[in-house]
C-alpha cells in the first residue's frame, strides 16, 4: 500500500486531498496544526469507510516540529510515496498596511514550511518507486495582484522551490510538481461576495473550483508525475 503525507489536511483543499488519496487506497498521514476537531472528525469518517488515515499535529513553520513529524513517519511507515505540501496561509492587504509579523507568518508557513517538508521527506521518498512531491502554489504564484503582494511573493517562491528541486532530483525516482489553482471555494475565499468571485473569474478567464476538483488534480499529478510540471487549473 502506498503512503502519502498531506500537510494542512484538516480543512478545505487539504481535507479533500486526504479523502481523495485515502479512497484510492493510500495510507494517508494527515498533518494539521490548529484544527484538531476537524482532523479527528475527518479521520473517523474515513476510517468508517475502511480507509487508513493517521494524524500528526505539527506547525510546518517550525523546523523542530517538521523534523519530529518526519522522524515519526520514518519510524512507523518507513517510506513515503507522495508528499503534498498544502498547508498555507493567506493575506490580503495593501503594501503599506502589512506588518513585519504578518509578512513573516506568510513566508514561514508557505515557503519555509514547503521547503523543509521537502527536505525532510526526501530520504523517505527516495525509498519508493516513482514517488512525488506536489507543492500547492496559486494563480498568484504565476502573476501578481493588488493587495496580494505578500501572498503572491510566497507562492512565486513555492514555484521557485518546485522548479529548482525538480532539476536537482531529475536523475532520481522522485518527481516534483506544483498545482496552481485560481479561486477555490474554501474558508480562505469566504470573505469574497459572489459578485467579486464572478468578477475574478471573468478577469482571469477561469472558474471557481471546489476543493474536491483541486484534490482530483493533485491526485492525478501524483499518479502520473511529470517532473517539473507546473499545473495551472
Amino acid at each position: 500500500m502506498k503512503t502519502a503525507l498531506i500537510t494542512g489536511g484538516s480543512r478545505g483543499i487539504g481535507a479533500a486531498t486526504v479523502e481523495q488519496f485515502a479512497k484510492n487506497g493510500y495510507t494517508v498521514i494527515l498533518n494539521y496544526n490548529a484544527s484538531e476537531r476537524q482532523a479527528q472528525e475527518l479521520r473517523q469518517r474515513l476510517i468508517s469507510e475502511n480507509c487508513d488515515v493517521h494524524l500528526f499535529k505539527a506547525d510546518v513553520s517550525d523546523f523542530a516540529q517538521v523534523s519530529a513529524m518526519f522522524d515519526w513517519v520514518s519510524q512507523y511507515f518507513k517510506r513515503l510515496d507522495a508528499l503534498v505540501n498544502n498547508a498555507g496561509v493567506s493575506l490580503s492587504k495593501q503594501v503599506q498596511d502589512v506588518t513585519e509579523r504578518e509578512f513573516d507568518r506568510v513566508m514561514d508557513v508557505n515557503v519555509k514550511g514547503t521547503f523543509f517538508c521537502c527536505q525532510r521527506a526526501l530520504p523517505l521518498l527516495l525509498k519508493g518507486e516513482n514517488a512525488s512531491i506536489i507543492n500547492l502554489s496559486s494563480i498568484w504564484g504565476l502573476q501578481g495582484a493588488s493587495c496580494e503582494s505578500v501572498y503572491s511573493a510566497s507562492k512565486h517562491a513555492v514555484l521557485g522551490v518546485t522548479r529548482s528541486l525538480a532539476d536537482e532530483l531529475a536523475q532520481t525516482s522522485v518527481s516534483v510538481l506544483a498545482v496552481c489553482p485560481p479561486m477555490v471555494l474554501t474558508d480562505m475565499s469566504s470573505n469574497y461576495s459572489q459578485a467579486e468571485i464572478d468578477g475574478f473569474c471573468r478577469e482571469t478567464s477561469t472558474k471557481a473550483y471546489t476543493p474536491a476538483e483541486v484534490a482530483e488534480a493533485i491526485y492525478q499529478a501524483a499518479s502520473s508525475p511529470s517532473n517539473g510540471k507546473i499545473i495551472k487549473l
